[in-house]
């Protein structure tokens, strides 16, 4: 017999890998990233139990269940400072285990829960080879023009309203109260309730509190009276507890872990690509939400701030406007199978062509992404659609380009590139040695012009000016649009914390909204920075649909909001007294709005003040 046993390798668990990287010694193995996938039980009720004490923000054990399901984990080598490794060095170092890992090329994105109706056939074959010469690439894409509408400057509120409009709210109501109904709560919520809701959602990202219970205590070191004269406690922990995105009953045994917000999503995908503005470079990258809980989709990356986080991908503008987002969650996909020989990254480039294509077949959108995503057939197929595309891209994805290793290049002196293009599909290569390689592919851009930019030279210990090719500087002017949105979003995010495990990515598509709606309001010429913004829609909100004030006199001098003064919601005419002077004409009026608190004339005062002038 051999003395090599024949028997088939184990699938690698979670277990396996945290009992590894604990005997791990070797200092050159740094893993970047855990992939938990869904164990058996991930569509049980015990996926929508308590994730803990809301107020106590630690790591929970992870359940048996999970240990024992499959787990994926990548290494980062300290000499190699561009491509990503799989744990199968490990298991070269340590031969009691037998581990089985794949590439993130190879990663399937199969699945049984499609729901992508604009899928298009691939037309690159599998087994796509590629001639390279040392010449530069034509331009051979139709020349883009800006088709942006006419601009008219609105209210905070407004672009809010147009991204989380009445359909979205009314799901919120429809399946809030459903789910109420269904555990025997009594009180509806209405339209105006869950907008306020939100808005005090909104208010704890930039007033934050140890305890969500502080905003309606009355004492002097925390008053927030704009809070509890909107909504009473209790009502808000009624709809918190009730909150639901879809019917629970039709949910079943379905493979999507995000079930229960995969109408939220839907929605928003919709309303966030009809709203964007039509530009031309777009950049597609992971995004993270912090959470706490259990989750079998929940991703561990080393050295993030927060290191356990869902992910999403996203797809954004060069100013962070998000067009398209979507969760990870393992093998179970939302992506179209049909996308799968262009692995796990390239099919959720595709994905995203799909949507853009959807506004506009004709225009050569520019695509941006970085070297987990490319590959050089995907470039090939996005060129056979008619779009540009620019990536980093890893050295053994580059279908066998003959340029010089990352190993040997980065002996040359500093600026100094290389290049390559694909004959006849016209896609470019190049490798550019700066602080360390960096390699690039595109089927649109080019090594030149070139231009210099400014580096400090540890040799000589002064700033020099080195040569950067046209495509290395493209990348970098349009590459950082999902990390912009991250950042904005991250300054005032809903600090509000649920027991639910699917609250705090309900609470990241409100943050998404608010953040888009503040860069619709600067592409129309608004001057507020971001937190003015959050501040003017949440106080907005809040004043438009606060509970009914009882009876009783009425205080004067009481501020008003431009928001809630033009939103056309409750403005009744009401008797007061003693008479006061007209906010409008000045002569004195028993009459005042009962909802600005404001001394006006029923007649002409009345509407004049709150009919907006242009």
């Amino acid at each position: 017999m051999s003395g090599q046993s024949t028997r088939p390798l184990r699938a690698l668990t979670l277990n396996d890998i945290v009992d590894e990287l604990e005997r791990c010694e070797d200092d050159d193995l740094l893993p970047t990233q855990i992939t938990i996938f869904p164990p058996e039980n991930a569509n049980a009720d015990i996926t929508d139990e308590d994730s803990g004490d809301e107020e106590f923000v630690a790591l929970q054990n992870l359940p048996g269940s999970q240990l024992r399901a499959p787990a994926e984990v990548t290494f980062h080598m300290s000499s190699d400072e561009e491509d990503d490794v799989p744990l199968s060095s490990l298991s070269k170092r340590r031969r009691t285990m037998d581990l089985t890992l794949e590439d993130s090329d190879a990663v399937s994105c199969t699945s049984d829960v499609s729901t992508n109706s604009t899928f298009v056939q691939p037309t690159v074959p599998r087994n796509q080879t590629y001639r390279w010469k040392n010449r530069h690439i034509p331009n051979h894409f139709n020349q883009w023009n800006d088709k942006q509408g006419p601009k008219n400057l609105q209210s905070p509120l407004y672009y809010f309203d147009c991204l989380f409009n009445n359909n979205v709210i009314e799901l919120l109501v429809r399946y809030t109260n459903l789910y109420a109904g269904q555990r025997n709560k009594v009180g509806k919520v209405t339209v105006s309730e869950m907008k306020c809701f939100l808005g005090i959602l909104m208010y704890s990202g930039y007033v934050v509190v140890p305890r969500r219970f502080m905003y309606w205590e009355t004492s002097t070191d925390a008053d927030f009276r704009i809070v509890h004269n909107a909504m009473s406690r209790d009502r808000f922990t009624f709809i918190m507890s009730n909150l639901h995105c879809c019917d629970n009953t039709v949910l079943g045994d379905s493979p999507d872990k995000f079930a229960k917000l995969r109408p939220l999503f839907d929605e928003l995908n919709k309303i966030f690509t009809e709203m964007a503005p039509l530009e031309e470079n777009y950049s597609i990258d992971e995004a993270m939400v912090p959470y706490y809980g259990r989750h079998s989709c929940k991703q561990f990356i080393r050295g993030k701030p927060i290191r356990w986080e869902y992910k999403l991908w996203v797809g954004a503008t060069r100013l962070g406007y998000v067009i398209w987002f979507d969760p990870y969650q393992g093998k179970s996909s939302t992506i179209a199978e049909g996308y799968k020989q262009f692995g796990l990254g390239g099919s959720v480039i595709l994905e995203f062509a799909d949507v853009l294509q959807g506004r506009d077949p004709t225009l050569p959108f520019h695509l941006f992404f970085d070297n987990y995503f490319s590959s050089i057939p995907l470039l090939h197929e996005l060129s056979n659609r008619g779009l540009r595309a620019t990536g980093t891209i890893r050295e053994n994805r580059t279908s066998k380009c003959p340029l010089e290793s990352n190993k040997d290049f980065k002996n040359t002196d500093r600026g100094s590139f290389v290049f390559k293009s694909s004959l006849p599909t016209n896609i470019l290569v190049c490798k550019w040695n700066d602080n360390s390689v960096v390699t690039v592919a595109s089927n649109t851009e080019t090594v030149e012009p070139l231009q210099k930019v400014k580096r400090f030279s540890q040799e000589l210990k002064r700033f020099v000016h080195i040569d950067q090719p046209s495509v290395i500087r493209k990348y970098n002017e349009n590459m950082g649009g999902v990390d912009r949105s991250d950042q904005n979003i991250g300054l005032y995010r809903t600090s509000i914390r649920g027991k639910k495990w699917y609250f705090s990515l309900f609470c990241h598509t409100l943050d998404m909204a608010v953040h888009n709606a503040w860069q619709l309001y600067k592409r129309d010429g608004g001057e507020h920075d971001h937190l003015t913004f959050c501040r003017l829609l949440a106080k907005g909100l809040l004043e438009s649909y606060k509970k009914s004030d009882k009876r009783g006199p009425c205080p004067t001098g009481r501020s008003h909001l431009e928001s809630s003064r033009y939103d056309g919601v409750d403005h009744l005419v009401q008797y007061s007294a003693p008479q006061l002077r007209c906010k409008v004409c000045k002569v004195k009026s028993f009459f005042i709005c009962q909802k600005c608190k404001i001394h006006l004339h029923p007649k002409n005062c009345f509407l004049e003040y709150h009919t907006k002038t242009q």
